[in-house]
């Protein structure tokens, strides 16, 4: 039996802390960083009432960001203001839990012209090219359906001449920003749909539940749900999953070893010294499923 690290605790802890504000009435929400405008239109909000990454006053909060402007496919799916400023309030908490840094959302539009995700984001970078963030979050099924199928997928495009981002990836440097395509709406173990938007069975189909067919299905977060699944951390809440994501994808961006430096690959076990073959799926989802390593080296590519 391999002993979990002593460090996650405190991990552990803060994620406690960020499932418990998870409870909070729908609705209760934060204004885009560093605006005084409230979400979709409500009267003008003072900047010091609510503070970025929607942490309330008195929980430690992060001093420093990894800036997202979030672009909505209108062609996919429907994405609010307001749940996009949420989704992303909540992969702070997840980010600050693991690293010196929040993640905030400084922009938010929609765009429904069309084409490749590279397509919508490099309209976004010509069109901002004076003020670019750190990096985009697109909440779309992405190309050729890959998030809708995957949950989200992540790439790089380059800035325009004279960007400089704070964040220097070790993979592809300063110059570019860090795009992750998510899937808002991601069913994190679906059971009984197959290829279908709807259900289908009430047991698990294809390759559902971890290739486990004729696993009972139960109704989770709104949508039927491997009964195998339903104690996840992805599972803990509706949004869990999406915001992970989000950490997962921007992560990518700073992974030298791209898919190997998932948690649990022999290239993963044998960068941190575990056993070969070692799998803890609760340090899995705390890291949400990436390398621990891969969280420093975001966090020295810091670089302002």
């Amino acid at each position: 039996m391999h002993t979990r690290p002593a460090f996650l605790s405190s991990i552990m802890m803060s994620l406690l802390v960020f499932l418990m504000a998870c409870n909070l009435p729908v609705g209760d929400t934060v204004p885009v960083a560093g605006s005084s405008q409230a979400p979709d239109g409500g009267p003008p909000l003072p900047a010091t009432e609510v503070q970025p990454g929607g942490i309330s006053t008195g929980t430690p909060q992060a001093s420093t960001f990894f800036e997202t402007a979030v672009i909505v496919d209108t062609r996919s799916e429907p994405v609010t203001r307001e749940q996009a400023q949420n989704l992303v309030a909540d992969a702070n908490h997840i980010l600050f839990a693991l690293t010196p840094f929040g993640v905030s959302m400084v922009d938010f539009v929609e765009d429904g012209a069309g084409g490749t995700m590279d397509a919508i984001a490099n309209r976004y970078i010509s069109s901002h090219a004076s003020a670019l963030p750190d990096g985009i979050i697109i909440f779309s099924f992405g190309d050729f359906g890959q998030a809708k199928l995957y949950g989200g997928y992540a790439f790089t495009l380059p800035g325009p001449a004279g960007f400089r981002n704070p964040f220097n990836s070790p993979v592809v440097g300063n110059a570019s920003l860090y795009i992750g395509v998510v899937d808002y709406s991601h069913r994190f173990a679906g059971c009984g749909y197959g290829d279908a938007d709807t259900v289908q069975s009430a047991v698990s189909i294809g390759g559902e539940c971890r290739n486990q067919p004729g696993t009972e299905c139960v109704e989770r977060n709104g949508y039927s749900m491997c009964s195998t699944a339903v104690d996840d951390l992805y599972a803990s809440s509706p949004t869990y999953f999406a915001a992970s994501t989000i950490i997962h994808e921007i992560l990518h961006s700073f992974s030298p070893g791209g898919v190997t430096d998932h948690y649990g690959t022999p290239e993963c076990n044998a960068r941190m010294g575990w056993p070969a073959g070692r799998f803890d799926p609760i340090e899995a989802d705390l890291f949400n499923n990436m390398c621990p390593f891969v969280y420093d080296e975001f966090t020295g590519s810091y670089q302002p």
